[in-house]
């Protein structure tokens, strides 16, 4: 019979987050800054803020698509984006 075995980081990564701020690494916050919100940190902290407000994934995610992957220009295919957005689905589920 084969066993399947898993890993404590695959587990990790998939268990849910409740605030966003202590979720995100300091490499990951370098990365999310300097890649996606243009170097802005103000516009981090006040996004990170309002994602954490909101009640359901959907609110979220419809916010996240038109005030900052629209307007700031987020390639969906960009490493820092998937990464992004996987946290995000992490602190709705």
């Amino acid at each position: 019979l084969k066993e399947e075995r898993v890993e404590v980081a695959a587990k990790l990564e998939e268990t849910p987050i409740r605030d966003l701020r202590k979720a995100i690494s300091v490499n990951d916050r370098y990365l999310f800054t300097h890649t996606l919100f243009r170097g802005d940190e103000n516009m981090y902290e006040r996004s990170i803020k309002t994602i954490n407000g909101f009640s359901i994934y959907p609110e979220a995610q419809y916010w996240i698509q038109r005030e900052l992957k629209v307007k700031l220009g987020w390639p969906e295919n960009h490493d820092a984006v998937k990464l992004f957005d996987h946290l995000i689905r992490r602190r709705f589920s």
